[in-house]
C-alpha cells in the first residue's frame, strides 16, 4: 500500500528534482555575481552553503521518490538520512561562519526566520521517512511545507547575492 502511495508521487519528485536543480544553478550563478563580496564575508557563506544544501536535499529527495519499486521503508531511511546529514552539515557550518549582523537582512529577526525554516525543511524529511518506515503513507504530505521553505530560502539568497549585494556595492548602504 505504502510503495503505491510513493509512485503515486512521481510527478511530485519528479518536479522536486527539476526545481532544485534549476534552483542551485541559480543560485551560483548569483554567487557568481557577487563572489567577492559572499567570500569576504562569513554570513554571506553560511547563507550560500545553506540555499545550497537546501536544494541539494530536495534533489536527493526527489531522485530517492523515482526510484521504482523500492519499499517505503528503504525510501523512508533514506529520507531519513538525508534530512539528518543536511541538517548537520548546514548546523556545523553555521557554527563555524556565523551570519554578519551588518549582512543584508542580517538582524535578529530574518535571522531567526531563516533557522527556523532551514530546521523545518530539514527536520519534516526525516518526519516524513519516519511515517514511511511505520507504513504511514499520509506522511508524504509533510515534504510539502519542507520544499516551500527550501524554495523560500534558496530564492530569497538568490536574490541577495544577484540583486542585492551588487546594488549595496555599486549604491552604498542604503
Amino acid at each position: 500500500m505504502t510503495e503505491a502511495a510513493i509512485a503515486a508521487w512521481n510527478n511530485y519528485f519528479v518536479t522536486i528534482a527539476q526545481v532544485s536543480a534549476t534552483l542551485a544553478g541559480l543560485l551560483f550563478v548569483g554567487l557568481t555575481i557577487s563572489l567577492s563580496h559572499v567570500l569576504s564575508s562569513a554570513g554571506y557563506m553560511n547563507r550560500a552553503f545553506v540555499a545550497l544544501f537546501l536544494q541539494f536535499q530536495m534533489l536527493v529527495i526527489g531522485i530517492f521518490g523515482i526510484v521504482p519499486g523500492q519499499p517505503a521503508w528503504v525510501v523512508g531511511g533514506e529520507f531519513i538520512l538525508t534530512g539528518l546529514a543536511v541538517l548537520t552539515g548546514t548546523s556545523i557550518f553555521a557554527y563555524n561562519f556565523p551570519e554578519d549582523p551588518n549582512a543584508v537582512l542580517g538582524s535578529t529577526g530574518p535571522r531567526t526566520v531563516r533557522r527556523f525554516l532551514a530546521w523545518l525543511a530539514t527536520l519534516l524529511p526525516v518526519a516524513t521517512g519516519i511515517g514511511l518506515f511505520f507504513n504511514r503513507p499520509s506522511a508524504l504530505y509533510a515534504l510539502i511545507p519542507a520544499e516551500i521553505a527550501s524554495l523560500y530560502l534558496s530564492i530569497g539568497n538568490a536574490w541577495v547575492f544577484a540583486v542585492e549585494i551588487p546594488r549595496r556595492m555599486k549604491d552604498g548602504p542604503k
